[in-house]
């Protein structure tokens, strides 16, 4: 794999385009429909459902994709959707020991794990996708370094970790965070958060990518430690703690989940804020594939394929305020103001995603020593 990433083909992910719910829903009915969705959509419909696990669509993301999904395939409103959420690596574990047991509950994973990913298709987990639309991604999956294996397994969309802060809160007015030295300040002492790393593959990942490129994070975890951090993985309940006061700054959370604060409680946007590390950032391509041997094998090669439309990454896209891997792709005017100019910064990967995972205990090891 590539030493860093190259991604700055994808800042048309990242412009603005004026896009409104029921523009979207038109969207979707206006997309074409090629002949290998309108098979699978045939014998989907008899199915009658689908699940998806993955750690990062929220219930709002979720609901409206459901409807989204089965009106752009004519599925009827009978059809049903369920979005299961865990964190990155509870996903791998479930998926994982349905793997094992030869029973499954499971169709469609969606998760950052190449590792898992690479492993699982030795195994012959994954049904073959015929896909019409994977074409419209791979230039980009390509050039940003990402795991993928077509047919088994596609990479449709990516997200990054920035520091999140609270300007409101008692001394934080005057908080910028545009490096780690930001985060780590004296300062900020019963101020921060520090994520799990024992319980996320993202979280592990990106350590060892930013070790790779050049930055000592053990010294970086022993001046965290001394700032009496609260522990947290989830990112929901960090943003909480964030909009709260109870800890006003998260030096990893997804710009995603400001944005759907923001969408509930508008104030908001005059006091959240969110930064960037110079030192990199790291981008994290999801892979997904559709489980061999899951309730509903159709249904779910055609959710998978559903991800690499226009029509699916209008609704994450605007959902979760990430990026989509689609060529010339233009994110919604709502989210385009929480991602990122991918061309004005720097940005990482791995030396190699697969054999990154032969790190991870080394890596949380070196974390909890510290944390736990």
């Amino acid at each position: 794999m590539k030493s860093s990433l190259r991604l700055r083909s994808l800042t048309a992910s990242v412009g603005a385009v004026a896009i409104a719910l029921l523009g979207m829903a038109s969207s979707v009915n206006a997309d074409n429909i090629s002949p290998q969705e309108k098979k699978l959509a045939r014998a989907a419909k008899k199915e009658g459902a689908v699940v998806i696990i993955n750690p990062l669509f929220s219930n709002r993301t979720a609901k409206r994709m459901g409807p989204a999904f089965a009106k752009r395939y004519g599925l009827g409103s009978g059809f049903k959707f369920k979005n299961i959420r865990k964190g990155t690596g509870s996903t791998v574990a479930t998926v994982r020991q349905e793997i094992k047991a030869g029973k499954f509950t499971i169709d469609v994973h969606l998760v950052s794990a190449p590792g898992f990913f690479y492993a699982a298709h030795k195994k012959g987990a994954f049904s073959k996708l015929d896909s019409a639309h994977w074409k419209d991604s791979i230039e980009l999956v390509k050039s940003a370094g990402q795991y993928h294996n077509y047919p088994y397994v596609v990479t449709p969309l990516a997200y990054t970790f920035q520091p999140i802060w609270n300007s409101a809160c008692p001394g934080m007015k005057d908080v910028k965070v545009t490096s780690y030295a930001d985060v780590l300040k004296p300062g900020l002492k019963g101020k921060v958060i520090s994520s799990d790393i024992t319980k996320s593959f993202t979280y592990t990942n990106t350590v060892i990518s930013l070790t790779e490129n050049g930055i000592d994070m053990d010294s970086k975890w022993d001046t965290l430690k001394a700032l009496n951090p609260i522990i947290e993985f989830r990112t929901e309940p960090k943003i909480q703690m964030v909009i709260s006061c109870e800890r006003p700054l998260d030096m990893w959370n997804l710009s995603g989940r400001v944005y759907q604060n923001v969408l509930k409680k508008p104030a908001l946007a005059k006091t959240l804020r969110v930064g960037y590390f110079k030192e990199g950032q790291v981008m994290l391509g999801n892979q997904a594939a559709a489980v061999k041997g899951g309730p509903h094998p159709n249904a779910a090669k055609l959710l998978v394929e559903f991800l690499l439309t226009k029509a699916g990454a209008d609704i994450f896209v605007e959902g979760e305020a990430i990026y989509s891997f689609r060529k010339g792709y233009k994110a919604p005017a709502a989210a385009a103001p929480y991602l990122l100019d991918l061309s004005k910064h720097k940005l990482l990967g791995l030396k190699d995603w697969v054999a990154a995972q032969r790190q991870f205990k080394k890596i949380r090891g070196a974390w909890a020593k510290r944390f736990k």
